[in-house]
């Protein structure tokens, strides 16, 4: 099995990857600051649904799942900016508009459960470069190359836990942003949050198969 060695720097690597924004954490962020941390953190545990079943193909050596994705890299990319651009347009317009009597923002036209649930799955399926990069990824760390279904498993549910809790943790941040925020200052929170969906659909179709 891996060594502590070889272990601590796959999670040294793991944390700093998901410390990284990306399209996954722009939604979940932007969701948190529209609507509180209860939505965002639904979103979170869709994107995370959606990254544990792309490294499960990638544990289970479904090469045939990594190809589809990467034949369809553009496509999958192009829709999932689409969305995000829908997303942002939405939140945009409606900035200022889900205050409640005493400004509980996280009451009004949220999203429901099941909506940013599949809010955050759709976003982790609509970026391909996500099971690209982990097809590459995971395999620098097996150390035993002639069975590396085991070891490519346990790296998969180490970094699964780790993505989850770092999603989780933006979620609560921005949705602690919201809450500290004046009534005032709610139609700014709404149109950041618009922005930082509209970045996470610039970041998807900036990204590149490298």
């Amino acid at each position: 099995m891996i060594g502590a060695e070889g272990l601590a720097l796959f999670v040294a690597a793991s944390v700093a990857l998901t410390a990284t924004p990306g399209p996954n954490v722009a939604l979940i962020v932007g969701t948190s600051l529209k609507y509180g941390s209860r939505a965002g953190m639904l979103t979170a545990m869709g994107v995370n649904v959606g990254l544990v079943l792309q490294l499960a193909g990638v544990a289970a050596g479904l090469s045939y799942v990594v190809e589809a994705f990467a034949r369809h890299f553009d496509l999958l990319r192009y829709l999932g900016a689409a969305y995000l651009v829908v997303l942002a347009v939405r939140q945009w317009r409606a900035a200022g508009r889900a205050e409640g009597p005493a400004g509980g923002q996280e009451a009004a036209a949220a999203p429901s459960r099941r909506a940013a649930f599949t809010r955050g799955l759709a976003v982790a399926f609509a970026n391909p470069k996500t099971l690209l990069f982990h097809a590459a990824f995971l395999p620098q760390f097996v150390t035993h190359p002639e069975n590396p279904v085991p070891e490519i498993a346990l790296l998969a549910a180490i970094f699964a836990a780790i993505a989850l809790s770092g999603d989780m943790l933006w979620a609560l941040a921005a949705g602690r942003a919201r809450a500290a925020l004046s009534r005032h200052f709610s139609r700014l929170a709404d149109r950041v949050s618009a922005g930082i969906l509209f970045g996470g659909a610039v970041v998807l179709l900036a990204m590149g198969r490298r």
